[in-house]
Formats: structure tokens, sequence, C-alpha cells
């Protein structure tokens, strides 16, 4: 039964459940996690290909690489108001993307007369990237991934996600990430294509850093590959956020809450208001549109593990909550979005207003929704072009300059009691044969 509690009345049990959200059961299934990245590390692709043919045929799914006639299959089946408006997707994601990376400066600094220092971009040559497709399609995440990989940069870039029923991709999957030039397309999922591009196989070549979010499963292989590799950020099941006031909308906000409670029964939706009778609006409005979603029973379960309708005594209160919670996604609907915002530190994306659904940032504004969830907003951004690649720090000095820091370096070099630290500085000055 959904029903509104005040905030201060939520016990200590139900608190640590709603904050700790799908992450809290993440310990008990690391050991099988871990058992089967092992299994793949040892054996490569037949492991893969296997977990695939006992769940389709052999006829459906001989292998884990994508092939030209299922890209062209793929376009077949996609209809020409799809095709439109991935193109829409692309152009607004490559836009916003692209200004991160004009933001970037190679400021060169010189510390001292005779002596700069600066940085300058690389790229990360090989990434891959893993779009989730267990309970619902998501090219979206195709262009989220890809765009900003392309923008900075990388060379190599490896895509997989969970085949359907007849052993192929989804077919708007696959358009998507041929939409955008992807070569390297392996129908793979879960803890096994985490392990094979952690790895590496004779068809998956290992990457340096894996990218996209998953269930709490792909997110434990994530934590597992970043023993051997980098990785975004451990983004597991959505959730969604929403501060709001009496101004706010109780059917925009329902909707959105369930928007976000589909993708799976481990979703989290939480709805903080300072306005009882917003909440109680909000769940019977949820009550209305809830019976009518092809998607209620993921829906419905989310809301009873995960989700929380609270009244906080005032605005305050909700903000301290919400940073502690620290969402993925974080809806104001408030007469005061802007200066709410200001106060929140810990947040993935942020929707500010009415009109900005949670639809809006999943798809069509050009920001990224891969982003950190369970809390990890206090520590990860969302996901950029930045995380694609690195900064290299370059110095030079010129004998002046190496002159001019010469007694901060050999008196450092004492007390550290490091003695060829202070020779390679000495060396260059000496006329001696004492070296």
């Amino acid at each position: 039964m959904i029903k509104n509690i005040k905030l201060k009345d939520l016990s200590e049990q139900d608190y640590k459940r709603i904050l700790n959200r799908s992450f809290g059961s993440n310990e008990t299934i690391f050991p099988g996690v871990k058992k089967k990245m092992e299994e793949v590390r040892k054996k490569g692709d037949p492991v893969i290909l296997q977990k695939y043919q006992q769940r389709y045929g052999k006829d459906k799914y001989k292998t884990i690489q994508v092939s030209k006639e299922e890209i062209q299959y793929a376009y077949k089946e996609t209809d020409k108001e799809t095709l439109s408006a991935f193109k829409q997707m692309i152009k607004n994601i490559t836009e916003v993307h692209k200004a991160q990376l004009s933001k970037k400066t190679d400021t060169v600094v010189k510390t001292e007369k005779g002596i700069q220092v600066w940085r300058e971009w690389r790229p990360i040559e090989k990434v891959g990237l893993y779009i989730p497709g267990g309970k619902a399609i998501y090219p979206s995440s195709v262009f989220m991934s890809t765009i900003p990989a392309q923008i900075a940069g990388c060379k190599d870039i490896i895509m997989s996600s969970p085949p359907r029923d007849d052993g192929r991709m989804p077919s708007a999957t696959l358009v998507a990430a041929d939409m955008i030039g992807l070569k390297n397309i392996y129908k793979m999922g879960g803890v096994e294509a985490i392990a094979a591009m952690t790895y590496g196989t004779e068809l998956v070549s290992k990457v340096y850093k894996i990218f996209g979010a998953g269930n709490s499963y792909v997110t434990v292989a994530k934590m597992v590959a970043r023993e051997t590799i980098s990785i975004d950020m451990p983004a597991g099941p959505s959730e969604v956020f929403i501060i709001a006031d009496e101004t706010a909308n109780p059917k925009y906000i329902a909707a959105d809450l369930l928007a976000d409670g589909e993708h799976g029964e481990d979703s989290a939706c939480v709805l903080l208001t300072t306005s009882k009778s917003i909440a109680n609006a909000t769940i019977e409005a949820i009550k209305k549109q809830l019976p009518k979603l092809v998607t209620k029973k993921y829906a419905e379960e989310s809301l009873k593990r995960y989700g929380l309708f609270a009244v906080a005594q005032t605005m305050q209160e909700a903000i301290d909550f919400t940073n502690e919670y620290a969402p993925e996604h974080l809806e104001i609907m408030t007469k005061n979005n802007r200066s709410i915002a200001k106060q929140i530190n810990n947040a993935g994306s942020v929707f500010l207003g009415n009109w900005t659904s949670k639809s809006s940032g999943d798809y069509a504004t050009g920001a990224n929704h891969v982003l950190p969830t369970g809390g990890m907003a206090k520590m990860y951004p969302p996901l950029g072009v930045d995380a694609y690649g690195k900064w290299m720090q370059i110095q030079e000095c010129t004998k002046e300059g190496l002159q001019n820091i010469r007694k901060t370096i050999e008196k450092i070099s004492e007390v550290e009691q490091l003695p060829a630290h202070k020779i390679s500085t000495q060396i260059r000055f000496s006329n001696k044969n004492n070296y």
C-alpha cells in the first residue's frame, strides 16, 4: 500500500533501506559474479557463447560478434520516425558534449623564469561500452556512451549489449550503433560481457576502461573489473528523487516516478515534499496511472522496495536529506527551483521545473543519462567527454630554470635521504669528474 509519512518519522530500518536502495544487496551477489568473471578470463569466448546457445539454440546464436547482415536486418525493422528521432538525439548530444571539450585549456604556467608546466589532453585509446538491454531496449544509451568517446578521440571503441530471444541484438540498438559508425559490436550482456572487455578474448579486445550502466550484477562485475582496469562509475539500477512544494503538479510527479520505476523492480522512486496535500494527490495520481502501464509489475515492485513518499517539515530538511541520498536523477518542482539547485551538492543530473520531464534528460535535451547511482553522486560526476581521456602533465626547464630551483631540489633530497635525486641536478652544473 502506497502511503506518505513524515520524513522525521522514518524508522532507522526504513531509513537505511531507502538510503542504500539496491546497492545494499551487492555483497550477496559478489562471490557469484567474481566466479563468472574468472571463467571468462580463463576460457574466453566459449564461456559466453555457451551461455547464449543454451538460451537461444545454436541456430539462432552462432557467434557473439554482430554481422553486417544483422545490421541490414535491423534497419529493415526500424521505422522512419525512429531514424528521425535518432538524428535529433545525435545532434543534441553531440552539441552538448563538444562544448565540454572546448572548455578545456592547455594553459602554460611559468612557475619560475626558465620553467614551464602545462597539461595536454590525451584520449583513452581502448574503451568498452556496455549498453543494457535485459528488461528494455536502450538505443539512447548507445548515443550517450559513444558520442562523448568519439568527441574525445578514442581510437578503439567496443560495444556490447545483450541479445533478444531470436539471438540478435535489438534492431533499434544496432541501428543506433551503426548510425554513429561503431564497428566492433558484440551481442553479449551481463557479467560475461564485462569480463570479456576486462580481460580480452579471442574475439573481444581487452579495453582500458569500461562505461555504461546495468543491473546489480553488471555493477558488481564492473567493481571486480576495477581491480584490473578503469571504469566510469558503479552505475546500477535507475533512481529518481523529486523535491516538490505546493506549486508542483501531482500528475507530473506521478508520471515521472513511474517513468523511473518501470526500468525494473530494483529502481528507486522518492518524493520529498513540504506539502502533505501534494503527497496525497501524487499517490492518487499514481493509482490512476499505474494500471495503464504494460510495465506495471516493475514500477509497482520498485515503489514497494525502495519507494518513499515523505513530507518534510521544511525545505531545508528536504535539501539536507537529498544531499545525503545523492540521487541519480533529481527533479526540483518548486517556486524557487534554481535557488534550491544551488544548495544541492550531490546529484547526478538535475531537472528544473514542471516542464523538464524525467524523459527529457533521458533522451533528447543532449544531457548525458549515464549517471552515478546508489549514492555515488557524492563523488562521481555524470558521464562526459572528460571521462574518456586524461590529462598528461608536461614540464620544461632551461639551464637558468633548473638553477632557479636547484637549492630547493638539493635540500629536499637531503631531507628525504635520496642522494641520487640531488646528484641528478648537481651533475648538470659540474665540470668535475666526480660523477
